[in-house]
């Protein structure tokens, strides 16, 4: 199964030119496509054609939305309490549904494989009837074929700040027992959850064993104050490894033992996987941040 990357993660920080000269090198990677934040809608077809390439699908991440949202409105999200915030939530998931339509209708084929959704708010105000109303109305949207999933993000635990503090993966997997939809596992969310490595391989196997595995997405997660920031950040911190241009991802909590112990959990259930990765902050050049994108991939072939 060829991987999707979260390049939009990759080209953080990086001028036009830099990230144009990025994405047309990402094109020669053995990739199935990109993970894309759901901001893309607005792109003209000028951005499409420099950044997109024709034979890559598409994953649609939400979460740059919903955070973006939840810094003005704390009450807004597909688990909201709040009838307003989750209707704000559900406006955003039928923009996504019309961008797969128009990539759809433009290609001739289904483009957009996944929609990455989200059990925001902030618990307590998230709960499980709010998120399983919001995805029965998401399925009644026309999706041009894309799987919908809830892409888990750390719930809160008592000690220590959450990064997301989204609803617990056993409510998520909860609600999406019986409904045409999917678990999605980010490795990097996961570990930071748990404070271990040993967490995202957890949730992978809970959702593959209730037959509601999703995606795998492989973002790492640190315990140290490195480069990318203070410890337990969402940060997308590369994966360590031989490889030298992992070299300054050395304390990166996700590894090739991490990779295959999270595929093994999956045991070829996972509708799709991905890789989404940050470079350390003086990478500035495109050959040295798809350098990074292509060592981290080559973990997923063992």
């Amino acid at each position: 199964m060829s991987p999707f990357l979260g390049a939009y993660a990759l080209v953080a920080g990086l001028g036009p030119d830099e990230t144009r000269a990025t994405y047309r090198a990402l094109a020669a990677l053995p990739v199935a496509g990109l993970e894309v934040p759901l901001a893309v809608a607005d792109a003209d077809d000028a951005w499409w054609r420099e950044h997109v390439a024709d034979h890559w699908d598409l994953v649609v991440t939400a979460i740059p939305t919903v955070m973006g949202r939840l810094a003005r409105d704390p009450a807004y999200g597909l688990a909201s309490d709040d009838e307003d915030g989750r209707r704000a939530a559900l406006a955003d998931v039928a923009t996504a549904a019309a961008l797969a339509r128009r990539l759809a209708d433009e290609a001739g084929r289904p483009r957009v494989r996944a929609l990455q959704l989200h059990s925001a708010p902030r618990a307590p105000r998230a709960t499980r009837d709010a998120l399983a109303r919001s995805l029965d109305d998401v399925a009644a949207l026309d999706l041009a074929g894309a799987l919908v999933t809830v892409e888990h993000c750390d719930a809160t635990r008592p000690g220590w700040a959450p990064e997301k503090g989204f609803l617990e993966v056993d409510d998520e997997l909860a609600v999406l027992a019986g409904r045409d939809a999917r678990l999605t596992v980010n490795w990097g969310r996961s570990a930071i959850e748990g404070r271990s490595a040993d967490t995202p391989v957890a949730h992978v196997r809970a959702a593959a064993e209730a037959g509601l595995l999703g995606g795998v997405m492989l973002s790492g997660a640190t315990d140290a104050a490195t480069a990318w920031g203070a410890p337990w950040l969402d940060g997308h911190i590369a994966p360590r490894g031989d490889d030298p241009a992992l070299a300054a991802s050395a304390a990166s909590l996700l590894g090739p033992d991490e990779v295959r112990a999270t595929l093994d959990a999956a045991g070829g259930r996972a509708a799709y996987l991905g890789v989404k990765v940050t470079t350390h902050p003086d990478v500035r050049d495109p050959e040295g941040r798809v350098a990074v994108a292509r060592a981290a991939l080559a973990q997923l072939a063992g």
